[in-house]
């Protein structure tokens, strides 16, 4: 009900907005999350009605996935986002990375953080027997993911609040799609997927989806989503601590 709630609302707010954009610069902040999210609820409708008549299995099912992925985005997202903003995303995007050197530092410090948690999982399987097909990993290796969520939002709270939000929706965005891949096993990663994730699974994950992380990075960006301009304020202002209501 949550969830769903916060759907509702957010397409409610990208219609209104939409309809009341003006001749002038819209601001991204205001419109990348909106059309976001309605893309990816979007596209997880499109293809539920689909594969639910399709073996999603096969190559032709992920060809066509692939295909309806880009043409939506880059044919109907983007050219509404860019009607919001009055700029092309792609332009706007490249311009906001490289505005200072801070964010290109910020990158480069979340690029080494990904590629640590990959090798983590990488690793964990890595020990898996034939005989071990019901391993599950301890708690203390999965509450590592939880150190670099912590690792990852305290120096963008500190360091750039604009980028950790532009950061977390396109983090969010991916998270949504691999899901969709491994969900309806889009070849060639979602069977690999499947096989990798299994091990880090708990009762918790018990059904077909697995939210955890997605969950997780909604606890933690939700401040920041709701309020942006308030988390952009000065640190002697009485919303200080308010982005870091997810990290604590």
């Amino acid at each position: 009900l949550i969830v769903l709630g916060g759907l509702s609302f957010v397409l409610n707010q990208l219609i209104k907005r939409s309809l009341n954009t003006v001749g002038g610069k819209g601001d991204p902040a205001d419109y990348l999350l909106l059309v976001t999210l309605v893309a990816l609820v979007l596209l997880g409708m499109i293809f539920s009605a689909l594969f639910f008549f399709m073996d999603s299995s096969t190559w032709t099912s992920s060809l066509f996935f692939y295909m309806m992925t880009a043409v939506l985005g880059l044919g109907i997202f983007v050219p509404w986002l860019q009607y919001l903003i009055k700029r092309h995303p792609l332009f706007w995007l490249v311009e906001f990375l490289v505005e200072s050197s801070t964010r290109l530092y910020l990158l480069g410090y979340w690029m080494f953080l990904a590629l640590s948690a990959c090798a983590v999982v990488l690793y964990q399987n890595s020990k898996r027997t034939p005989e071990s097909k019901k391993l599950q990993v301890s708690t203390v290796t999965r509450k590592y993911f939880h150190f670099l969520a912590v690792a990852t939002y305290v120096p963008g709270l500190i360091c750039d609040m604009q980028l950790l939000f532009v950061a977390s929706v396109a983090c969010f965005a991916i998270f949504v799609l691999l899901e969709y891949v491994r969900y309806f096993r889009i070849r060639p990663l979602g069977e690999m997927l499947r096989h990798l994730l299994t091990l880090f699974l708990d009762e918790r994950d018990s059904g077909p989806l697995i939210l955890t992380h997605i969950y997780l990075l909604l606890g933690m960006s939700l401040p920041i989503w709701l309020f942006p301009r308030l988390c952009a304020s000065s640190l002697s202002s009485p919303s200080t601590l308010l982005p870091y209501c997810g990290v604590l």
